[in-house]
């Protein structure tokens, strides 16, 4: 059982190193190919909002294993397809792929960490997996540091993330294996309540969390801040953030948990709004803090769901998140009239209070605290 945690986890943090890898070398991309290099970003995520589920519903229509080394290879082949890449229609075709593989990929394990976990521990599961994006884009970060040339850095992330597949032969398949059909039956009464209001918790988070991640390296640059070495700080915090709120999500209940993270988000948001002097590197490590909030959602989902449809529903309440916050989040932010710092603490503000509304309306799930 560990065994097989452990290697979902890896896999999961190469897919992350996966979808983040362009992100550090994009400026080098539009300086060969042209401005509109840029795109690639927000069209994974369209990719990755179709490919979650449409590889989930192949999850639980015949199988969860097979369906993620589909979700493997889909990310896999595309990244080494990037040492060819000629010009921006085959960017665009490569990074929709890797996005539809890699979200299919983190959809299959929210429900798997669901099943794999000891009840007591799935928050703190859920948390390490999701906070395994942090690491994902660190090591990205820190790998673009050292490689500058493209076709060297996208040759050892490849190599690295072929290393999916060994440890895919570790991870058994479901014990909800696939009947050959969907069962509709299952998406009534509650299970589309949480839909719903699960829906908007991912917009909510994924508007907060992509903007966040994406846009402050941006903002630091512009204020003249030392932005390479707060991200880093900001990423390790922000690991530190969403293990610690795993682990109390098991002990205080998921929606508990959820108002604490809120609660440090809107405060640091505010004071980024009000353009406090000198705590703006503070607050991009605190707001990295705060966006533990996300932690042990995929996992949350996962318990409230019958299994039967786990994988479908999980990645239904993903899909809007990924499109609206992850598709179009980091242009409506850079669409606002405020100016860069007030833009992104308004898109966080409005993130935070969007979660704490629909977080309200999802039940617990924590063992002992119904």
């Amino acid at each position: 059982m560990l065994r097989a945690i452990f290697s979902l986890l890896a896999v999961f943090l190469l897919a992350a190193l996966a979808v983040y890898s362009i992100s550090f070398i994009l400026q080098e991309l539009a300086r060969q190919l042209g401005s509109g290099a840029y795109f690639a970003v927000p069209l994974s995520w369209v990719g990755g909002a179709i490919g979650g589920v449409v590889l989930s519903i192949l999850a639980d229509v015949w199988s969860r294993r097979f369906s993620l080394l589909i979700s493997i290879l889909l990310f896999l082949i595309p990244l080494f397809l990037n040492l060819e890449v000629r010009n921006l229609p085959e960017l665009y075709l490569l990074w929709f792929t890797i996005g539809f593989g890699v979200n299919g990929e983190n959809g299959l394990s929210y429900a798997y960490a669901a099943e794999l976990s000891p009840s007591r521990m799935r928050g703190l599961v859920g948390s390490l997996m999701q906070g395994l994006y942090f690491l994902g884009g660190l090591l990205g970060l820190l790998m673009s540091y050292l490689l500058r040339n493209p076709f060297t850095y996208f040759l050892t992330v490849s190599l690295v993330v072929l290393l999916s597949l060994p440890l895919w032969v570790f991870i058994p398949e479901s014990r909800f294996r696939g009947s050959g059909e969907l069962s509709m039956r299952a998406f009534g009464g509650s299970t589309l309540k949480t839909l719903i209001f699960g829906s908007i918790f991912a917009v909510g988070s994924f508007l907060f969390v992509v903007p966040l991640v994406s846009l402050s390296f941006t903002l630091l640059t512009s204020l003249e801040l030392p932005a390479f070495q707060t991200i880093v700080v900001a990423l390790l915090v922000g690991l530190v953030g969403f293990t610690i709120a795993g682990r109390l999500s098991d002990r205080l209940g998921r929606k508990r948990t959820t108002y604490v993270f809120l609660v440090i988000s809107l405060i640091f948001s505010s004071l980024m709004f009000l353009e406090v002097p000198s705590i703006v590197e503070l607050s991009v490590i605190a707001l990295m803090f705060g966006s533990a909030f996300f932690a042990y959602f995929g996992v949350w989902m996962g318990e409230i769901f019958p299994g039967e449809v786990r994988a479908t529903a999980t990645n239904l309440v993903f899909f809007l998140g990924r499109l609206i916050g992850g598709g179009f989040g980091v242009a409506t932010v850079l669409l606002l009239p405020l100016g860069l710092q007030r833009d992104l603490a308004v898109a966080l503000l409005a993130s935070s209070i969007l979660v704490g509304v629909a977080v309200s309306k999802l039940p617990e799930t924590a063992k002992g605290i119904q």
